[in-house]
């Protein structure tokens, strides 16, 4: 084709008109999955395999702005032709293996409509699909399609019969660099309907189920009496009683007030008889007397059994969101993880807890499996996704436009990424929470930062590093699946990867080291100043020092097969000035493997390893001030000494060590201090 004749195509193609855009509606199945349906001029095209309302969205690249609508499967059907058409997936299979098949014929109808042609697989006619709409071209792999022997060539087939026109949205288009979508990737409560067989009388009862995220499926919690009045006397009158309940349970579950009641797949009774029937509380409920239920026996008692339902003590999840729940019948409890407002709807009163024990407790893993997660609210949360080979700009992190209100922010990364400036994440900038992953489908993010002036002093800090993310104020950041690294200037200066002034930070699956081309790492890895740190899973290999805290807490712990490595040339941990650290499952490396001044290490499995076996002054641990150390199962190799006191008054006890420690190492103490080894 000639230059002249191909410019002009592209114009041709640039100009042409837009049909009128898709609408997204969502129906549940029986199984409880939630089925994504685009409308093409009122015609109903299942989105296979889209995971989330973002994922359909990004397919048909709808804006945020234009509601989802919730629909059954039989309205669908019946007013839409749901099934008539095939499915555009969202994750395309092989050709051979598509619903489009390899071999249909297919016209690039461009200069004249903008358009491609595919003849319908199996029926008379042909769909057209909008050029514009990349996602779903990609889908449909319209580019493999015009390189095959189904391509007929340029115009169109004739006689041209179209059965559906398959376009799209505005999308990023309308949106810049960043795409806002409130309720991507977030899993949710919803609200259902259940018949159970509550009494003797051998007919069953209609009852609300609301459910929630749960380890690797989901929790039932079924609703037996709401303010007062029992729900299955609601469900067989209907009317205004039963639409205000649901609404009241919607406000509470956060569940969009337009979503459906669906009724709850047989599959998941089980797990419904053997939940906690929940007496809740929405409206003056000072002096409420909450009277939960369970079956004793699940599946065969039909009464339920009110005594012995009790509070759960305060506890933890392993990254240090809340635990609440209720215990009853034999050994079973209801967690909630992160869900204050329901908690408080079902009678529990926050509670203080040992933090220290806490975090020991939930680093067992104890009560996290079975919690029902509530920090993924969609009314609470807004999601920005950032688009490949676009930059990460710090106004991302300001509460405005359509995430005004929000107090949640998730930030989608592709795979790789490059910031345009030093991230400051702030309070005052409108979010009470903020985590930054990779996009759904990726495993991994490479988030690239360069390291500047944060504009702020820290009061933990003598001098003013370079930073390259700063966190500030009472928030809670988490890192989650990052590979953060540091954007090389021209002449490398102090840094710091990222520092927390009064906040929480997490770190979970993050890495942050120099490998291969990845450039200098940070000479400070993770500081935090009067703030909170859980870190799990998380690699940091700094050039001073790899984790530093000041009047802080922090919960680090290893799991199997993703152990936490935290190291530097010299310091791998410093804490002080009345810092608590509780370790597991972590390796430290470095000259001084933790450094103490007044501050308070508790450990299971520490192994602590010197990368500088030469040095005289080397240390597992080195103590000053008032400090102590506690330490189960763990290891000290390589040292000079296991632990050097510079001040009387601190020791360090070794519990079942995995390893000879005198032998192991030069000397077991060195100062006035005392190392003492049980075993």
């Amino acid at each position: 084709m000639r230059r002249g004749v191909l410019i002009t195509l592209i114009c041709l193609v640039a100009g042409a008109a837009r049909a009128e855009e898709p609408a997204l509606a969502r129906y549940v199945t029986d199984d409880n999955v939630d089925v994504y349906v685009a409308l093409f001029d009122g015609q109903a095209v299942e989105l296979a395999g889209c995971a989330s309302e973002g994922a359909a969205r990004a397919l048909i690249e709808m804006p945020n702005a234009r509601p989802i609508s919730d629909r059954t499967q039989v309205d669908l059907t019946d007013s839409a032709a749901l099934g008539a058409h095939p499915p555009i997936p969202c994750d395309p299979p092989p050709l051979a293996e598509a619903a489009w098949p390899g071999s249909m014929p297919i016209w690039a109808d461009l200069a004249a409509n903008g358009r491609y042609l595919l003849a319908a697989p199996n029926e008379a006619g042909f769909y057209a699909v909008d050029a514009k709409c990349e996602a779903i071209k990609t889908a449909l792999s319209i580019r493999e399609r015009t390189q095959g022997t189904g391509f007929q060539g340029f115009g169109q087939p004739d006689p041209l019969e179209l059965r559906l026109t398959i376009n799209c949205g505005p999308g990023a288009d309308a949106e810049g660099p960043v795409v806002t979508d409130p309720a991507s990737g977030v899993e949710g409560w919803t609200l259902h309907s259940a018949e159970l067989f509550m009494s003797e009388a051998g007919l069953p009862d209609t009852l609300f189920v609301a459910s929630a995220p749960m380890g690797e499926g989901r929790g039932y919690l079924p609703i037996r009496r709401l303010d007062g009045v029992e729900i299955a006397p609601v469900f067989l009158e209907g009317g205004a009683r039963l639409e205000a309940a649901k609404a009241a349970l919607q406000v509470l579950f956060a569940v969009p007030a337009e979503g459906i009641v669906s009724p709850l797949g047989f599959e998941a009774l089980e797990a419904v008889q053997s939940a906690l029937f929940a007496d809740i509380c929405t409206l003056d409920c000072d002096g409420y007397d909450h009277a939960h239920g369970f079956f004793a026996v699940p599946g065969i008692d039909v009464a339920l059994s009110f005594e012995g339902v009790e509070q759960t003590p305060a506890a933890l999840d392993i990254l240090g969101r809340d635990l609440s729940g209720l215990r009853f019948g034999d050994g079973r409890a209801l967690w909630l993880q992160g869900c204050s407002a329901v908690a408080a709807a079902l009678g529990i009163v926050p509670g203080e807890g040992d933090w220290k024990f806490m975090v020991r407790a939930a680093q067992s893993g104890a009560g996290q499996a079975e919690a029902m997660r509530c920090d993924a609210a969609r009314a609470a949360t807004c999601t920005r996704v950032i688009g490949p080979d676009l930059p990460l700009v710090p106004e991302v992190f300001d509460a405005s436009g359509p995430c005004a209100g929000k107090t949640r922010l998730v930030v989608y990364l592709p795979e790789a990424v490059t910031a345009t400036a030093p991230l400051v994440i702030d309070v005052e900038q409108g979010f009470a929470e903020v985590e930054i992953a990779p996009m759904p489908g990726l495993e991994r993010a490479i988030l690239t930062v360069p390291a500047g002036a944060s504009g702020a002093a820290s009061p933990c800090l003598l001098s003013s590093p370079r930073v390259m993310i700063h966190s500030r104020g009472d928030l809670r950041l988490t890192l989650r699946d990052v590979t953060l690294r540091r954007r090389l200037a021209e002449v490398p200066q102090e840094a710091i990867g990222l520092h927390v002034d009064g906040g929480t930070l997490v770190t979970d699956g993050v890495i942050m080291v120099a490998d291969g081309d990845a450039g200098l790492p940070p000479e400070r890895g993770i500081s935090l100043c009067s703030g909170e740190y859980y870190a799990r899973a998380t690699r940091v290999q700094a050039g001073t020092i790899a984790v530093q805290g000041a009047d802080s807490r922090l919960a680090i712990s290893g799991v199997s097969g993703a152990p936490t490595t935290l190291g530097s040339a010299r310091y791998a941990i410093s804490a002080s000035a009345g810092a608590e650290l509780v370790l597991s499952d972590v390796t430290l490396t470095g000259r001084v493997g933790a450094s103490l001044f007044n501050a308070i290490l508790d450990a299971t499995r520490l192994r602590l390893v010197s990368t500088d076996a030469q040095s005289g002054s080397s240390a597992a641990l080195q103590f000053r001030g008032t400090s102590e150390a506690q330490l189960m199962q763990s290891t000290a190799q390589g040292f000079a000494c296991v632990g050097t006191f510079w001040t009387a008054g601190s020791a360090a006890i070794f519990t079942l060590p995995g390893n000879d420690l005198t032998a192991d190492n030069t000397r077991p103490s060195c100062g006035a201090g005392t190392i003492q080894i049980f075993e």
